[in-house]
C-alpha cells in the first residue's frame, strides 16, 4: 500500500503593532484552504530559482543615522519609521529564511502565540500541525497594497532518506497588506496514511514567486505502534 497525504488548511499569518490574529482570519485573501488527497506522483516544478547562497549586501547608514537623529531629538515615531525602512531593505535582500519551525498542539492564534508540542511521537494517522516563521519574503506593491506570492511543496521520507510521497505546489498562498509586514508565519497540516509505525521527516518547500527565492525545513517525527 503506498503511502498518502492528506495535506489541509496551509495558511499565511502577519502581524503587525497590535493587530490580531483574527484580522487576517477573517479575510479570505490572508490565507489559502485547499484539501486534497496526494499519491506520489512526479510533477514538473515550478521556474523558481533556488535561494541565493549567503545575503546580499545592503547599506542602510542612510536610514539608521536618520533613525539616530530622530530618536535623539525625541521623535520616536520617525524614529521607528526610519528603522522599519531599514529592516523592510534587509529583508528584501535576505534569502528566504525559516527563522522557526516546530509542530504544535493546535492551530496558532498569531505571530508567536503557539503551543509547542511537547512531543514528536503520533499515533497512526494523527494530524501533524507544523508552526513556521518565515522573513525575507518578497512584496509585489499594486497602489497602497502589498502582496506576497508564496508556493508550497512537500515531501515524505523515511528516516534513511527514502522518500515516500512528494506534491509539489500543494498550496498557494497570497496575502495582501498596506504595510510590508515581518511578522510572518505559515500553518500547515499534515495527515499522513498508509505508513507503518517507525521514524519519518517531513519536508517543506516555500517557494516565493515575487523574491524568485525558497526555503525548505525538516521536521523529524516518529509513528508510534
Amino acid at each position: 500500500m503506498h503511502p498518502t497525504a492528506l495535506v489541509s488548511a496551509a495558511r499565511a499569518g502577519l502581524l503587525a503593532a497590535n493587530l490580531l490574529a483574527a484580522t487576517l482570519l477573517a479575510s479570505p485573501a490572508a490565507y489559502a484552504q485547499a484539501t486534497q488527497q496526494v499519491t506520489p506522483t512526479q510533477q514538473a516544478p515550478d521556474r523558481v530559482a533556488p535561494a541565493p547562497i549567503g545575503p546580499t549586501p545592503v547599506e542602510i547608514s542612510a536610514e539608521t543615522r536618520r533613525a539616530q537623529e530622530a530618536a535623539a531629538a525625541g521623535r520616536a515615531v520617525e524614529a521607528l519609521d526610519a528603522l522599519d525602512e531599514a529592516a523592510a531593505l534587509v529583508a528584501e535582500k535576505m534569502p528566504l529564511t525559516i527563522r522557526r519551525a516546530t509542530f504544535v498542539a493546535e492551530e496558532p492564534q498569531g505571530y508567536g502565540v503557539f503551543n509547542p508540542r511537547d512531543s514528536t511521537s503520533f499515533a497512526a494517522r494523527q494530524p501533524l500541525l507544523v508552526y513556521a516563521e518565515l522573513a525575507g519574503q518578497g512584496w509585489r506593491q499594486s497602489g497602497d497594497i502589498f502582496r506576497t506570492d508564496l508556493v508550497l511543496d512537500f515531501e515524505l521520507r523515511r528516516a534513511d532518506g527514502q522518500s515516500l510521497v512528494a506534491q509539489q505546489a500543494f498550496n498557494t498562498i497570497a496575502t495582501a497588506s498596506r504595510r510590508k509586514n515581518r511578522e510572518f508565519f505559515l500553518y500547515v497540516t499534515y495527515s499522513f496514511t498508509g505508513i507503518e509505525p517507525g521514524d519519518y521527516v517531513v519536508r517543506t518547500t516555500v517557494r516565493d514567486r515575487v523574491g524568485n527565492k525558497q526555503s525548505s525545513f525538516d521536521l523529524a517525527f516518529s509513528i508510534r505502534q
